[in-house]
């Protein structure tokens, strides 16, 4: 077999390469061997100049001009009144507005990192899917692709359950996910606002015993963020969690299927899954949105989880 040289990595796509590492163990090899990932990115993604320092800081003031004209001719235009608390939708960003950075490593192993997008279809509940309100991560090429060369993942899904394995839910060895921590940071697009939406470990595996298909959950090491009542009513706090679609295949074919982020409202004696759009909301809030509509977007996640609890009916 031809050893793969390093001068012909420039010429080749993020898919070919991809395509290249999966046929066989010993391209995988080589492809690591070569730091080809590496080498591939340095072409595609050269480092910036001065010059192109100097270009990207003209273009954000022009932005950040046009920005300020833009704001103050609305204030000049617009009516004194705030938008009421019930309706905050007019401010709302949709989960395609950002961009997830995911981060996965292994023990003290970095496994892959890069950038992931929602579906469309996510941004809206689906009636035909009821109790399915989570982002739907679209996988990436390279993401495939080193999950396709990852040894210690293609040995995991190279075993599937069986009824012995699972005597009771939980008996599998999950020693090799509970090495595995992941990391997402959402990115709204349009100011780069980052929401650090946290470091997820392994809760808990999810299939019926002799199915190829499990669900892999992983929770929040803690919670994204606090929110306290007026009154007498009791504090709540979001949690989001995340689940590993995997294909398990004794013949070494085992794949990531999808990447599901929920966000869970945690109340006393109550836990509840956000729907679409209170999830879409809640990331608008933590973005950040104009100074006028915080109180209305606030008022609005705190009525909804008063919701949750029976005490408003919407």
């Amino acid at each position: 077999m031809i050893p793969l040289r390093p001068e012909l990595v420039e010429f080749m796509s993020a898919e070919s390469l991809g395509r290249f590492a999966s046929t066989s163990k010993a391209q995988r090899v080589d492809v690591r061997e070569t730091n080809a990932w590496r080498l591939l990115a340095g072409v595609q993604c050269p480092p910036r100049t001065a010059r192109d320092t100097l270009e990207r800081d003209a273009i954000s003031r022009v932005q950040s001009q046009v920005d300020r004209r833009r704001l103050a001719a609305d204030l000049s235009r617009s009516a004194p009144n705030t938008p009421r608390p019930e309706e905050p939708d007019h401010v709302t960003n949709k989960f395609t507005d950002f961009t997830y950075f995911l981060r996965i490593e292994e023990g003290d192993k970095l496994i892959w990192e890069g950038d992931l997008h929602a579906y469309p279809m996510c941004c809206t509940s689906d009636p035909s899917r009821p109790g399915d309100e989570s982002i739907d991560l679209h996988l990436s090429g390279s993401l495939l692709a080193r999950m396709r060369s990852w040894e210690g993942m293609v040995d995991y899904l190279a075993h599937e359950p069986t009824e012995d394995d699972y005597a009771t839910q939980g008996d599998y060895d999950n020693s090799f996910p509970g090495q595995l921590q992941i990391s997402i940071v959402a990115v709204r697009e349009a100011d780069s606002a980052m929401i650090a939406l946290g470091c997820f470990e392994f809760d808990n595996p999810m299939g019926d015993a002799d199915a190829a298909r499990w669900m892999y959950f992983f929770r929040a090491k803690s919670p994204l963020c606090e929110f306290g009542w007026e009154e007498d009513f009791e504090p709540f706090h979001y949690k989001p969690s995340l689940a590993l679609d995997l294909m398990h295949d004794s013949e070494g074919e085992g794949y990531l299927m999808r990447i599901r982020l929920y966000m869970g409202l945690y109340i006393p004696d109550l836990l509840d899954d956000l729907s679409r759009r209170d999830f879409q909301l809640l990331l608008t809030h933590l973005a950040g949105v104009p100074h006028r509509n915080r109180k209305a977007v606030r008022n609005a996640l705190q009525h909804r989880a008063q919701s949750a609890m029976g005490l408003y009916d919407e």
